[in-house]
C-alpha cells in the first residue's frame, strides 16, 4: 500500500472510531445483552410469557376478543401463536399486538389474559430499544449510518492497515503475544483482536443494515437477482358478507402448513385488505424461514401461497440475515459466536483509544503499581549480588514465564531491566542478580551500594521478550557471564517439563560463576557444561562443534555480553541455522558505529505534522519536547517498549532488539536510539 493512501485510511480509521465509536460500543454492549433474550425472557417472565402445555386451543377469535376487551380504544394488529416443543412441560403464551405496539399475552388453552406489556417493556425490552435507538426520532438512521462507517472504515480499513506484507509477518501478527510492551503491545492486541473478530462483527453489521434501511433491504433482492416483494393482493368484498372468523382462516393455513412451529396472522384494517400470514414450518432451517400466505378475508380463498422452499433467493437471504443478526442461526454455538464478536468491540475501542492517546508523562516502574520489599540481599560470585523481592503484605506477585524480566526504578530517574532467575512457579518472590558493572551508568552501583534488606523498591510487572518456543524439539542454552540469569530459569523450566536440552555456561573463572552451587545441586546438572576462560584450552567452548552437534529443529537461546552473543548468532547463521530458531536478549546496546549524526524530519501519520530531529537528540526526546510522549523503558534500544511502525523512509537501526530480518523490512524502529538515513521518516504515531 502506498504511504499516502495508508495515511488517509489511517486517519479515517482513527477519526471514525473517535466519532461514531460511542454509538457502536453502545450497540455492541446492548447487542451482547439481547443475544440470549429468547433464552432468558421465558425464565425471567415465566408467568407472563409461558403457560402449562396443552393440546386443545381456544379459537383465535376468542383470543382477539379477550385482548380487545382489555384495550377497547386500540386497534388490533396481529395474533401470534408459537407451538410447544416436543414433550415440553410449558409452552409460549399467545400474543396479540395492537398498532401502538402494545402486547396482550393470553393462555392459548383457556383464553385467559396473562398480562400486558409495551413493545419495549421489561429490562431486556429497554435494552433492545437502546440497541435500536428507538428512544429517539430517526434512530434507525443513526444506527444504520454508524454501522456502515464501522463496517467500511473501521473493519475493512483496519484490516487493510493491519495486513502484513509476508506470510511470516502474517503468522507473527496473528499471535496475541507481540514480543514488545507498552503502546506497541496495545496496538498489537488491537490489531490481533480485530483480525479474529472482524468477520463476525462485519457479518453483524451487514445483517443488521436491512432492518435500518429499506434501500439496503431492496438491494439484497437486486443482488440476488430476485424481484422485489410484490404488493399484498386484495380481497373481494361481496355485498352484505362479513369477514370470515379468524379461526376459519387459521384452519385453512394449517391445512397448507401442518403443525407450524410459529405463526403470525395480521388482522385486516381496510375492507379490501387480505389476511396476511407468515408461518414457520416445523422443519424450517431457521426461525425466520417464512412461508408467506395471503387469504381472502371474506371467502377464505388462497390469494397467494409461497412456501419458504419455493421462495426467491432474495427472500431467503433477507430473512436469513434477520436470523443471523439476532443469533437465531447455529443454536447455542451461533449465539456464543455473536457474543464473542460484540464483546470484542469494547476491547477494540479501549485498545484503539489507548494506543492513540499518549500519556502526558513518561512511564516509570511506579506506573505498573508494584512496590516490593528486599527480603534478602546476598553475594553470588565475584561482583554479583542477588536480591530477593517480595510483596510487603505477603500477597502473591504477578506470574511470569521463563526468560521474563522486570523494570526496576533504581533512583534518580533511572530505569533498568533485570531478568528473573527464580522458578516461575514461585508466586511469593522475584529473584534478580545484578553484576556491578565498571562502565555502569549508575544502575548496578546504586543497587549494590545503597539498597539493603528491608528497603522498598518500585518495579514493573514482568515482561517477556525472550520466551521459550513451545514448538522447539530441543533447546540449546548458551550463557555468558551474568547472561545466565534468564538462562538458568529456562533450564529449570525445561527440566520441569521433561524437555530435551543442553546448557553451556561461559565465565571468566570459577570464582566469577554465578549460581554454581545451585546448578550443581539441580537434577539437570549433567546437562550443563561449564567453560572457564582461565582454564585449560580443551574445556573452553568449541562453538562450531556445539552448534553442528544439534539435531534439526533445535532452538538456540543466548544471553551475555553483546560480543559473545554477536559471535554466537553470526556463527549459527553461517552454519545454516534458521534465523527463526535463534533467540537472544541484550542487557546493553550492542557496539555499533553509527554514521555521523545529522538532523532529519519525522512526520506523524495521525496528524500529518512534521517535527525536526536535531543531531544531538533522539526522536523520543525531540517529540517529548513537543508534547508527544512515546513510552520508553531502557532508552538503549534493547527492551522493545518503544518499537514504532515506520510507514515511509529509510531507518538507521542502532538498537539491539530487532532481528536482522526485521531491520531488513525497514518497517519499524526503536525511536529511543535509532535515527534516519533519509531526510524524512513517516511514523505510525
Amino acid at each position: 500500500m502506498k504511504p499516502t493512501l495508508r495515511t488517509v485510511i489511517l486517519q479515517a480509521h482513527r477519526w471514525t472510531g473517535l466519532t461514531v465509536g460511542l454509538v457502536v460500543v453502545l450497540m455492541a454492549l446492548t447487542g451482547a445483552a439481547i443475544v440470549f433474550r429468547p433464552n432468558l425472557e421465558p425464565v425471567l417472565n415465566r408467568d407472563l410469557l409461558t403457560v402449562p402445555a396443552c393440546t386443545a386451543h381456544v379459537p383465535l377469535d376468542t383470543l382477539a376478543a379477550n385482548a380487545a376487551a382489555m384495550r377497547p380504544a386500540a386497534t388490533l394488529d396481529y395474533v401470534r401463536i408459537i407451538a410447544a416443543h416436543d414433550n415440553a412441560v410449558r409452552m409460549p403464551a399467545a400474543m396479540v399486538r395492537f398498532t401502538d405496539q402494545h402486547f396482550i399475552y393470553l393462555n392459548p388453552c383457556t383464553g385467559a389474559v396473562l398480562g400486558e406489556r409495551a413493545r419495549y417493556g421489561g429490562v431486556l425490552g429497554v435494552i433492545e430499544q437502546v440497541h435500536r435507538f428507538r428512544f429517539m426520532k430517526h434512530g434507525s438512521l443513526i444506527t444504520g449510518t454508524s454501522a456502515i462507517l464501522f463496517g467500511v472504515v473501521l473493519i475493512i480499513g483496519g484490516i487493510a492497515l493491519w495486513w502484513p506484507r509476508t506470510w511470516y509477518g502474517l503468522k507473527r501478527a496473528a499471535k496475541f503475544t507481540s514480543g514488545v510492551g507498552g503502546v506497541a503491545n496495545t496496538r498489537h492486541v488491537h490489531k490481533t483482536v480485530g483480525l479474529y473478530v472482524s468477520l463476525i462483527v462485519l457479518s453483524c453489521v451487514l445483517t443488521g443494515l436491512p432492518q435500518a434501511f429499506d434501500w439496503y433491504a431492496h438491494g439484497i433482492y437486486t443482488i440476488a437477482g430476485s424481484p422485489q416483494p410484490a404488493k399484498p393482493p386484495k380481497s373481494t368484498v361481496p355485498a352484505g358478507v362479513r369477514r370470515l372468523p379468524l379461526e376459519t382462516l387459521w384452519q385453512t393455513a394449517k391445512s397448507l402448513v401442518p403443525a407450524p412451529q410459529d405463526a403470525l396472522m395480521h388482522i385486516p384494517h381496510k375492507p379490501r385488505d387480505s389476511v396476511e400470514m407468515y408461518l414457520i414450518d416445523h422443519d424450517a432451517p431457521h426461525p425466520n424461514a417464512r412461508t408467506i400466505l395471503f387469504l381472502d378475508a371474506y371467502t377464505g380463498k388462497i390469494l397467494r401461497f409461497t412456501p419458504y422452499a419455493d421462495s426467491s433467493p432474495g427472500h431467503k437471504v433477507y430473512f436469513w440475515t434477520l436470523s443471523w443478526h439476532t443469533g437465531a442461526v447455529g443454536g447455542m454455538f451461533g449465539q456464543l459466536l455473536l457474543l464473542l464478536g460484540v464483546l470484542a468491540v469494547p476491547v477494540l475501542a479501549y485498545t484503539g483509544i489507548k494506543s492513540y492517546v499518549r500519556r502526558s508523562t513518561r512511564p516509570s516502574a511506579a506506573d505498573a503499581g508494584l512496590t516490593v520489599r528486599v527480603v534478602r540481599k546476598s553475594g553470588e560470585g565475584a561482583g554479583i549480588c542477588t536480591f530477593e523481592l517480595a510483596e510487603p503484605s505477603g500477597k502473591a506477585l504477578p506470574p511470569f514465564t521463563a526468560g521474563a524480566h522486570i523494570d526496576v526504578q533504581v533512583g534518580h530517574g533511572l530505569l533498568r531491566q533485570y531478568s528473573l532467575c527464580n522458578d516461575p512457579r514461585e508466586t511469593h518472590r522475584y529473584l534478580i542478580a545484578v553484576l556491578r558493572a565498571p562502565q555502569s551508568r549508575g544502575g548496578s552501583m546504586t543497587l549494590h551500594d545503597t539498597l539493603d534488606e528491608g528497603d522498598l523498591l518500585e518495579i514493573g510487572v514482568p515482561k517477556n521478550h525472550f520466551p521459550l518456543a513451545s514448538s522447539a524439539r530441543r533447546s540449546l542454552l548458551l550463557a555468558g557471564g551474568i547472561g545466565v540469569t534468564p538462562i538458568i530459569c529456562m533450564a529449570e523450566r525445561l527440566a520441569c517439563l521433561g524437555a530435551d536440552f543442553e546448557m553451556h555456561y561461559c565465565t571468566r573463572s570459577r570464582e566469577r560463576t554465578a549460581f554454581a552451587e545451585r546448578i550443581a545441586q539441580a537434577d539437570y546438572a549433567n546437562r550443563v557444561t561449564h567453560h572457564f576462560s582461565d582454564g585449560p584450552a580443551e574445556q573452553r567452548l568449541d562453538l562450531t562443534a556445539v552448534l553442528d552437534g544439534q539435531p534439526p529443529g533445535t532452538h538456540l537461546y543466548v544471553c551475555g555480553p553483546s560480543g559473545f552473543m554477536d559471535t554466537v548468532i553470526s556463527t549459527a547463521l553461517q552454519r545454516g541455522w534458521p534465523a527463526a530458531q535463534l533467540h537472544r536478549e541484550y542487557f546493553a546496546s550492542a557496539s555499533r558505529e553509527p554514521a555521523p549524526a545529522r538532523a532529519f524530519d519525522v512526520k506523524l501519520a495521525s496528524t500529518g505534522k512534521v517535527y525536526r530531529i536535531p543531531e544531538h537528540k533522539t526522536i523520543v526526546a525531540s517529540l517529548a519536547e513537543c508534547g508527544i510522549e512515546i513510552p520508553t523503558s531502557c532508552e538503549q534500544g534493547i527492551c522493545g517498549t518503544c518499537v514504532t511502525r515506520v510507514i515511509e523512509g529509510d531507518v538507521e537501526h542502532l538498537d539491539s532488539f530487532l532481528t536482522a530480518a526485521e531491520r531488513e523490512k525497514n518497517n519499524q524502529l526503536m525511536p529511543c536510539c535509532s535515527r534516519a538515513n533519509s531526510a524524512l521518516l513517516v511514523l505510525d504515531l
